[in-house]
């Protein structure tokens, strides 16, 4: 498993959770306009968008699928069709704002559970409501990685 970045300093942490490579967001960003490039992916996990998603998208591998589960760059997907007619790319929309109930609870079930992520401990940290502000300013500056759980307990 790979994992891009735009955090240098971060290639330790995501490899001691288990990336093999590290590669940084500019070899992740291809500015070409080439309408397939080589083949590189089976599978991709996106939350970026934009022009990231399409180079992951026009460099997956015959067969290969990519979901798409944010635009935290773009919303826009500038590529041709190629990708899904010549390879036969599958892209796959995640949305959760729809998601049944029901199936919600069966993935957060199984998340606290088979699924929990090994040093979960290391991807989140938690703040109270409090102390938000100066999380968001951190994370808007690009100075948290991973997640941030506001617990609404804590004083």
């Amino acid at each position: 498993m790979a994992a891009g970045t735009g955090k240098a300093d971060k290639r330790d942490f995501l490899t001691s959770l288990g990336a093999r490579e590290v590669i940084a967001r500019a070899n992740l960003d291809d500015g070409s306009g080439k309408a397939l490039l080589s083949e590189r992916w089976a599978g991709v996990v996106d939350t970026v968008g934009g022009n990231i998603l399409s180079t992951a998208i026009r460099s997956t591998a015959y067969g290969g699928s990519v979901a798409a589960c944010g635009n935290a760059s773009s919303p826009d997907l500038p590529l041709t069709v190629f990708p899904f007619i010549l390879r036969g790319v599958r892209l796959l929309g995640i949305d959760s704002a729809k998601c049944p109930a029901e199936t919600r609870k069966e993935v957060w079930d199984r998340l606290g559970a088979q699924w929990r992520p090994a040093r979960l401990e290391a991807i989140a940290e938690e703040c109270s409501l409090h102390g938000l502000d100066g999380r968001i300013d951190d994370i808007l500056r690009g100075r948290v990685s991973g997640r941030v759980i506001v617990n609404l307990q804590a004083p």
